[in-house]
């Protein structure tokens, strides 16, 4: 795959080769009229670097299911790191549709794409543009999108999103971890146009926050007798929306053989679900906390209304601790542990596990776990230490290491008790570091037989394969109880850096 380098402080248009040491300034140099970049005979890749890049460009690539493209907001470094430069920049890539901070684009979002498919957005922060389509315009038939990780943030009443795919033919869009910011308007507009059979569009949104007044709306445009099936909503959160799903509201009473299917969310909303027809909506597992849950949809037999929005709200600056991402369910949340059957995704809002931190084998709805709920413990202390870090059920928390320019060693001693169960055996995760050269994440998992109810067994060493930092910084030690049952208990303790 072709990769690319792009670098709003360094680069260059004219004197830039698209190298990590020698990038191009602009985004629409590599993949606007007249695009620098080339698909390889397996597609290309785009690193941006963190800066602000005040541009909206139209995508001039023709990707295609071999030749895909990915355009990423090399946040951590780690593809200019790849690519060469010694000591990449870390920080947020902010893509805006303004020519300057007064002067907003009115003829064209962040990015139009004008039937192109086969791309993946992923790191990216999109000020949208005062235009229809203000973040990201898919106009046309434009398969296979993943926007993963990306921060929308619209002009208000305007759309983040547009999609207005072409009737009868899937056009797979799946959208993850992503946050929309409307206000006045819709996070994800959907146009579906009307055919003459039903058909699967394809489309997959999770683990994705939206504020705004409408949070995803599929609207039925042009003209036949049947719609689109095959959209799925799960593990989102609606947080601050007027209405949170409209499904073909101007349906005229039309159902679907397929119905969208709405699992493990939360709402926090005037209107919950707002359909055009009972049969055009699936849901369960869900909490509403709204004035009207629920308009020509069944009730699923696992949701419930009213549910208390137990949720963080940047609660800790009450009490001088880091602030969570808003939405995290607080402590003994009604929202803990709470969906039950069904398949879900492996990872929350914030790219970490799911379950976690809620004592719970099971997820909690909306978007995100609780993370980083180590209890301080005595009793089960290594010897010699006045005590040791205890992970309560699935649970994980991360610590910052120190380190210098040189080679380091780094080990962490681990024990668990027979409720946490040897099936998932507790493991510690050195994180990459790219701005300090560390590259790669490291994983350890105990191997070790753990104990028998609450007593825990011995403790076990889990020691990292050394590592050579380019500078002074800092690493992230991952440490996580994997707990099947909700309630087991892993303990770490002697953190040795060597």
């Amino acid at each position: 795959m072709n990769h690319y380098y792009i670098s709003a402080a360094r680069g260059s248009d004219s004197a830039g080769d698209g190298s990590a040491t020698s990038p191009w300034k602009t985004i629409g140099k590599a993949i606007g009229p007249g695009p620098a970049a080339a698909l390889g005979a397996d597609g290309a890749r785009v690193f941006i670097e963190p800066g602000t890049y005040r541009e909206a460009v139209a995508l001039a690539l023709t990707p295609t299911a071999g030749a895909p493209l990915e355009i990423v907001g090399d946040c951590d470094g780690a593809g200019f790191l790849a690519g060469g430069r010694a000591e990449p920049m870390t920080g947020v890539v902010d893509w805006s549709a303004w020519a300057d901070d007064f002067t907003p684009s009115t003829t064209t979002p962040c990015l139009n794409v004008s039937g192109k498919g086969h791309v993946t957005l992923r790191g990216l922060k999109m000020h949208g543009g005062n235009y229809t389509a203000s973040c990201l315009y898919l106009n046309g038939a434009c398969p296979s999108w993943i926007l993963r990780d990306v921060i929308f943030v619209a002009y208000p009443n305007k759309y983040a999103v547009l999609a207005t795919p072409p009737g009868g033919a899937p056009v797979p869009l799946l959208v993850d971890g992503c946050d929309f910011h409307s206000p006045g308007s819709t996070g994800v507009q959907v146009n579906v146009d009307r055919s003459a059979s039903e058909y699967p569009l394809g489309h997959v949104y999770r683990n994705c926050r939206f504020n705004g007044v409408n949070g995803v709306v599929f609207s039925l445009s042009g003209t036949g007798l049947n719609i689109a099936t095959g959209i799925t909503i799960e593990h989102c959160s609606f947080l601050a929306t007027t209405t949170a799903i409209t499904v073909y509201n101007n349906a005229g009473g039309m159902a679907t053989v397929e119905p969208l299917v709405v699992r493990g969310c939360l709402f926090v909303s005037t209107y919950g679900i707002l359909a055009g027809n009972v049969a055009n909506v699936a849901e369960d597992w869900n909490d509403f906390c709204c004035t009207v849950p629920r308009t020509n949809t069944a009730a699923g037999a696992n949701s419930r209304s009213p549910v208390r929005p137990a949720v963080e709200r940047e609660d800790g600056r009450l009490v001088g601790v880091p602030l969570r991402p808003m939405g995290t369910p607080t402590p003994g949340s009604p929202l803990a542990g709470r969906v039950g059957s069904g398949p879900y995704p492996a990872r929350d809002f914030t790219g970490r596990a799911r379950p976690e931190g809620l004592g719970s084998a099971l997820p909690a709805t909306g978007a995100l776990e609780r993370h980083d709920t180590g209890e301080p413990d005595v009793a089960h202390a290594d010897a010699g230490s006045s005590g040791c870090l205890a992970l309560r059920g699935p649970a994980s928390l991360e610590r910052p290491i120190l380190v210098d320019a040189t080679t380091t060693t780094i080990s962490v001693k681990v024990r668990w008790d027979g409720n946490h169960g040897d099936t998932k055996k507790p493991r510690a995760v050195l994180l990459a570091n790219p701005e300090i050269g560390v590259a790669a994440d490291q994983m350890l998992i105990a191997t070790s037989t753990g104990g028998s109810g609450s007593t825990p067994n011995a403790y076990e060493t889990l020691t990292f394969a050394p590592v050579t930092p380019t500078r002074a910084g800092a690493l992230m030690l991952r440490l996580a109880s994997r707990s099947t049952t909700g309630h087991g208990v892993a303990y770490f303790d002697s953190i040795v850096v060597s």
